[in-house]
């Protein structure tokens, strides 16, 4: 079962760097992950570190995407490259994660290849624990970095990710929609995300992280991007659509 990790990076070569050497530390089976690495086409800078790191990396399999620059993270970013992604899962990661947990690739396989037991259409999300804090003592601890079945994209109509927050609280709709249909797969027996990032007081604000901020603070409040307005008004019919597709699915296989 191969693993695709999806992360953006811009202008981090150090992070970037560090993210990719504990994949290649801490990964059982390299044959079995690829990375995909988005980079905007106009950044330079990060396409030089990212064809180094490559180059420096050969036992991975890792494939640079470019694309013109855009605010819209989730859609224009990690679902147009899950879109290309060839493994069964797909992972949404960041160029600021170092994983911490060794063999975790065994893990997932083992873990989800039970689970399919109990969803053959492979319709559901995957979250490993990671350090991350949630935004709000109010809200429940979420997987900030979702991975999914590539068969969620058949139920959704091409998605893993809801297009229309630009940046954070996707990871909040996720659970939102996956947890209530029981079908979020949590694997919580150990820390296999370290998050080098501001939000864990780890690191100072960067360039990137400031615009990403930025851009959140624009949109939030709009209502084709807010993530309240999303819960409540679309939430319900994205899980009525999941329900009927898998239910479509379950009498095909019966037929």
């Amino acid at each position: 079962m191969k693993i695709s990790l999806i992360a953006p990076t811009c202008k981090r070569p150090t992070l970037f760097r560090g993210f990719i050497d504990s994949i290649e530390k801490t990964v059982n089976n390299r044959s079995n992950i690829e990375v995909l690495v988005i980079v905007d086409e106009d950044d330079d800078q990060s396409k030089a570190y990212v064809t180094q790191t490559m180059s420096e990396f050969k036992s991975l399999d890792i494939r640079m995407l470019t694309r013109q620059r855009s605010i819209h993270l989730n859609e224009d970013y990690y679902n147009w490259a899950s879109r290309q992604a060839e493994g069964e899962l797909i992972w949404i990661m960041a160029d600021d994660l170092v994983l911490t947990a060794y063999s975790w690739d065994e893990k997932v396989q083992t873990e989800v290849t039970s689970y399919l037991h109990k969803y053959p259409d492979g319709v559901f999300s995957v979250g490993l624990v990671a350090n991350t804090p949630p935004p709000s003592h109010r809200l429940p601890k979420f997987p900030c970095f979702p991975m999914f079945h590539k068969n969620v994209m058949k139920a959704t109509g091409g998605w893993l990710l809801h297009p229309k927050p630009c940046n954070w609280g996707v990871d909040y709709i996720n659970y939102a929609i996956f947890f209530p249909l029981d079908r979020l797969l949590l694997i919580n027996d150990r820390n296999y995300l370290n998050h080098i990032s501001h939000h864990n007081k780890q690191v100072e604000v960067d360039a990137t992280s400031e615009r990403i901020g930025q851009i959140f603070n624009q949109t939030k409040m709009m209502p084709g991007h807010n993530t309240d307005i999303i819960l409540a008004n679309e939430v319900p019919t994205i899980q009525n659509e999941i329900k009927d597709y898998c239910a479509l699915v379950a009498r095909k296989e019966t037929a």
